[in-house]
């Protein structure tokens, strides 16, 4: 039988090695040791702050309900 597989593979949060802004909003500023979201695509890694890497969840949270209800349909 086949592995499950998850869409999240490239998804994790670690925490900022230096201060930089957020790749979304860079009006929200990312501190040495604080949290973030790390996104990877392809080679190429996304830091995200906690607040957007939280709306973006939510959202995505959303769209998987919708496609659950749209299989179990």
């Amino acid at each position: 039988m086949a592995k499950p597989k998850s869409f999240l593979k490239r998804i994790e949060v670690d925490v900022a090695q230096r201060a930089h802004d957020c790749q979304h909003d860079p009006s929200h500023r990312l501190e040495r040791g604080d949290k973030r979201l790390k996104l990877t695509v392809e080679r190429t890694a996304e830091h995200f702050c906690v607040a957007c890497a939280l709306k973006f969840i939510a959202l995505d949270q959303e769209k998987l309900q919708q496609i659950v209800q749209e299989l179990q349909s």
